[in-house]
């Protein structure tokens, strides 16, 4: 029985924490207990400086530079006192005087002071110059003409603080003004705190807070208690104040009067500093450590009932607040709306009370024990028996009919005008479930059902139930309609988001826990498990409320007075619905590591292959508490990529150029305008450099050149050899047609019996064919030995060109293969007739000899005749044929020329069997 409520108050009893605020991240600079100043640098990082060394936060991890320090060190680590200028800090050191420190290398440079004492207490730069309090004394430092004077001897100095016009200092005697080199006593008070402001300055005694304008002007106001703390509003000259009561104060900076503020109350005494930082966060340091306060805009009104589950429901009954408990009935809030002897008309079961609903002066009540109704003017409850009796979950109201959810039998819808029930939703309609925990009623008569795991949706013209098809698998509690859009919370997938017809358009917030939602404004609010959200129904970003992430709320919320009521398990929790202004907090790279060596913030990486590994540790500077930030990084304009902590690390780059990108969530878990952006250079290999690159382009472009001219040349001596071919090949077909012509003409004269013309014919071809076999040159083998072949090919060269050849032959040549004497013999031939046209040569001198198991041919010319035989360029067809055997028989081939003007060519042919 009850399985319905108790499941749900089981569940939002149990579940764990699914936001974790970032307080843990500020841990380890909470126990800090010798800090001495606290400031916040140009780019929205915290400093830390004290006896530990100087210490930088950016709310998810801090770094320590100090003497103990290996991977950030320091010459030194107890720090006085430090103040920023531009993007250095100036330390004021125990031990080793005064430094400057650069706040985005982390490098150290000493100033070189003639002080002779090294512990310095306090310096600032004002005016160009350096004023550093030693023991007992003033000085001032000029950097310009490394000139250092003492402005006072014998003086002690709490406080050094200047503004744009003027430097004061305050001890026990009162406060000091600098005037022409010396110092004035302005107040004669002992000064607990002192602050300047633009164009004043704040001083602070036992009663009284004073005002010194730069004009002149002085100002004061009377308090109450010891004041320690004093510190200017991060964006104005309002300034806040601590007293040993631990109240914190807000003044107006020029008129000193008190202002508003949500800060509370502080835990630590005796305060040594305190800040007031950009995401509106006030730091106090003490001996006790470092204290965060934080602006608080809600008020928690605890409502604790004698009950099992104090697990109650919130609801307007004549514009009032009221509360329906589980277990105490009904109960008045901050005004009395009931006696105390409303709850004695109900059941034992009727005092468990699960939703209320007020209608035309009536309070309709779901309870365990069915539905009942208070009547204002009767001031008691009566049980109405239009239900049996059974548990209600939940009741909604429009057009004068009343939507009854039921834990076992579905949904009613009762008509309060003619007190009937028109109809009844269930298990015979096709709901998966008879568990009803919200109804939704739209305006088109359509009905929304969260039934138990399922969302079903009821056509009331038609009386047709249809289940859509969702993504949960938890139960779904609540829906509200807002910008013709259903949201639906689950307890345990997140938020689902429907158009009318049914189609899931959004789910936010995945595998977490949700209860009531209500619309504000145009945005959805609901409650979590734990905090308030607030989900913008436009771009569907959730925000988490500040400072309720300590609260596991129970369901129902309601405004009134532009205040949002919410209840928990302990109380009611005032949220004030004032508009807020939203920070953007800086994103930043705050630390960068490459390959194992780490170094502050980041600039442009260059590293020297993708081997090489890239961690960027990356900070959002919002030092609230509240959700756990997100980051998201692109490259080069990609898509944005989800990071799961606040590491990015980079790996396996190609070589090239990288654009990087990241966004970050604030606090509250708005995206912040603020991008964080680095460049990565991947070098190329030493063979793909620019210089290379260029190189390489010149050189493809000169073998592309080269190449065509080749091609020009290789077609200009082709085609010269096809004119030599075809100017051959036309005196062959000229002969053959003479003689063809001829025998024609001779078959004629024979058939006319004209047989002396038909012998004249004959005897002419005769002759023509004999002379044109006698002017044939021997070039061609014709199946004779070389040994013979070559000797008449010497006497035919004599003969007709008038050049002798002188020919040693080897006796195996004839033992050779046929083809192979064949291929020696043309080449001979061709390099013979070939040189003796190209040349003036008169004597060649040929040797024919096998060495070594090769065939060694060698012609020597007392002529240039052999220079273009190994041309690939002008070429003619005896040094196309010549190549042509030489690479048929793989013999190698080379030229030379001689001093003397002679040439000779060298053939040696393999006579092994080859592979």
């Amino acid at each position: 029985m009850f399985k319905a409520k108790f499941s749900i108050l089981l569940v939002l009893s149990l579940l764990c924490i699914s936001f974790l605020s970032e307080a843990n991240n500020v841990s380890s600079i909470k126990t800090l207990s010798n800090v001495n100043k606290i400031l916040q640098d140009k780019d929205g990082f915290i400093w830390l400086a004290g006896q530990q060394g100087l210490t930088r936060f950016d709310a998810n991890s801090n770094v320590t530079f100090s003497l103990s320090n290996q991977e950030w060190p320091m010459p030194y680590s107890w720090i006085h006192n430090m103040s920023l200028i531009d993007d250095k800090l100036l330390l004021a050191t125990e031990t080793h005087g005064l430094w400057l420190f650069h706040t985005q290398t982390g490098t150290v440079k000493k100033i070189p002071v003639d002080i002779p004492k090294q512990n310095h207490f306090d310096a600032v730069m004002f005016k160009d110059e350096y004023y550093i309090n030693v023991p007992d004394k003033l000085y001032r430092y000029n950097p310009s003409t490394t000139e250092t004077i003492v402005i006072e001897s014998n003086i002690s100095i709490d406080h050094l603080v200047h503004n744009q016009e003027h430097l004061y200092i305050a001890n026990e005697e009162g406060l000091f003004q600098l005037q022409d080199n010396r110092l004035v006593n302005i107040l004669n008070e002992p000064i607990t705190a002192l602050k300047a402001l633009t164009n004043a300055v704040i001083a602070i005694t036992a009663n009284n807070i004073y005002r010194f304008s730069d004009d002149g002007t002085i100002s004061s106001i009377k308090h109450d208690e010891t004041i320690y703390g004093l510190t200017k509003a991060f964006d104005s000259d309002d300034f806040f104040t601590v007293n040993k009561k631990n109240t914190i104060s807000k003044y107006n900076g020029l008129s000193l009067a008190k202002i508003p503020h949500h800060y509370g109350q502080s835990k630590t005494l005796r305060i040594r500093d305190m800040f007031h930082d950009a995401s509106g966060v006030l730091w106090l340091v003490s001996n006790q450590g470092v204290e965060q306060v934080n602006e608080d805009y809600i008020t928690n009104h605890e409502v604790i009932f004698d009950i099992p589950i104090n697990a109650n429901e919130i609801k307007f009954f004549d514009n009032e607040i009221i509360i329906g408990s589980y277990g105490a009935g009904l109960q008045n809030f901050l005004k009395p709306v009931f006696k105390q002897s409303v709850n004695t008309g109900f059941t034992k079961k009727g005092l468990k009370i699960f939703d209320a609903i007020e209608v035309d002066k009536s309070l309709y009540i779901a309870s365990l024990d069915g539905l009942w109704r208070y009547d204002k003017n009767q001031g008691k409850v009566t049980k109405l028996n239009i239900i049996a009796d059974q548990l209600v979950l939940k009741l909604r109201h429009k057009n004068n009919l009343l939507y009854i959810a039921t834990n076992y039998d579905g949904l009613y819808i009762y008509d309060l005008a003619s007190e009937k029930m028109i109809n009844h939703v269930d298990v015979n309609n096709g709901l998966l479930s008879p568990e009803i925990i919200d109804v939704l009623t739209l305006n088109n008569g359509t009905v929304w059902i969260a039934n138990s795991r399922h969302i079903s949706i009821y056509q009331q013209t038609t009386n047709v139930l249809t289940t859509i098809n969702s993504p949960n698998k938890s139960k779904v509690v609540s829906f509200v309609l807002v910008d013709n859009k259903i949201f639906a919370s689950t307890l345990g997938d997140g938020i689902l988001v429907f158009n009318q017809q049914g189609d899931l358009l959004a789910q936010l917030y995945k595998d977490h826990s949700f209860t009531e939602m209500i619309v504000i404004n145009g945005d959805v609010w609901v409650s979590g498990q734990p905090g308030l959200y607030r989900i913008s129904a436009k771009n569907y970003q959730v925000t988490m409320i500040e400072n309720t992430q300590q609260y596991s709320f129970v369901s129902s919320m309601l405004v009134k007075d532009d205040t949002l009521y919410a209840i928990h398990y302990s109380g009611i929790l005032a949220l004030d619905l004032s508009e807020q202004k939203q920070f953007n907090p800086n994103v930043i790279i705050s630390k960068t590591t490459i390959s194992g060596k780490a170094k502050l913030l980041n600039k442009s990486i260059e590293i020297d292959s993708g081997n090489d590994v890239i961690t960027l540790d990356l900070a959002s500077l919002d030092f609230r508490p509240g959700l756990a930030k997100k980051y998201q990084y692109r490259i080069n304009n990609s898509q944005w990529q989800q990071i799961s902590n606040n590491q990015l690390t980079l790996t396996g780059l190609a070589s090239g150029h990288y654009n990087v990108e990241i966004m970050a969530t604030n606090s509250l878990g708005h995206w912040s305008d603020v991008i964080a952006y680095t460049e990565i250079d991947v070098a190329y290999p030493w063979y793909w450099t620019i210089e290379l690159k260029i190189f390489y382009i010149i050189i493809a472009l000169f073998t592309v050149l080269l190449t065509s001219w080749l091609l020009f040349l290789r077609t200009k001596s082709i085609k010269n050899i096809h004119s030599l071919l075809k100017d051959d090949m036309k005196n062959c077909g000229r002969i053959m047609k003479t003689i063809q012509r001829n025998l024609q003409l001779t078959s004629t004269s024979l058939a006319s019996n004209e047989i002396e013309h038909s012998k004249q014919l004959i005897e002419k071809s005769l002759v023509m064919l004999k002379e044109s076999l006698d002017s044939q040159e021997p070039d061609s083998l014709s199946g004779k030995e070389l040994s013979v072949a070559i000797p008449f090919l010497a006497d035919y060269v004599q003969n007709k060109y008038e050049v002798k050849l002188h020919c040693t032959l080897d006796d195996k040549i004839d033992s050779l293969k046929y083809e192979l004497r064949s291929d020696i013999y043309k080449v001979i031939f061709e390099a013979l007739i070939s040189g003796i046209f190209k040349s003036d040569v008169k004597n060649f001198k040929l040797t024919l000899q096998e060495v070594k198991k090769k065939l060694w041919l060698s012609i020597n010319s007392d002529s240039d005749s052999f220079n273009q035989l190994n041309s690939r360029i002008n070429f003619d067809l005896a040094s196309y044929t010549i190549r042509q055997i030489t690479n048929k028989h793989h013999a190698s081939m080379n030229t030379f020329e001689n001093d003397d003007g002679s040439s000779q060519l060298v053939i040696s042919f393999p006579l092994m069997t080859l592979d």
